[in-house]
């Protein structure tokens, strides 16, 4: 296993490895160095797997403005469906895509606590 890329994300490292089977989009707190992570997907090459590493600590900062978590490969958040990670990252949503959709579920949350 060897690591190919590593930027500080949120109090975190999101790593891409290289293993066997592919390149691992992996997240790693800081509180424990020594752990290789949660491994969020696999891609077939290292640029791939770069590029998703930067569009998820992206994606990882927006929905932490929102209130969301990550637990396990999804952003989570009470009163909401979970977001998984490989979704995202495969069906290629935009910043602005998640941001609409992280607004309107906000406007509908409050509306719920409201009404």
């Amino acid at each position: 296993m060897t690591v190919k890329y590593q930027i500080e994300c949120s109090g975190s490292d999101v790593l891409v490895l290289e293993k066997n089977d592919g390149y691992h989009l992996t997240i790693n707190s800081r509180v424990n160095p020594l752990s290789f992570g949660n491994k969020m997907a696999v891609y077939e090459s290292v640029g791939k797997a770069i590029d998703a590493a930067e569009k998820f600590c992206r994606m990882y900062a927006l929905t932490r403005e929102y209130g969301y978590h990550l637990e396990e490969s999804s952003f989570r958040k009470e009163g909401t469906e979970p977001i998984r990670v490989t979704e995202l990252l495969d069906a290629e949503v935009s910043e602005d895509e998640l941001r609409e959709m992280l607004e309107r579920t906000s406007k509908r949350l409050k509306a719920e606590k409201s009404g």
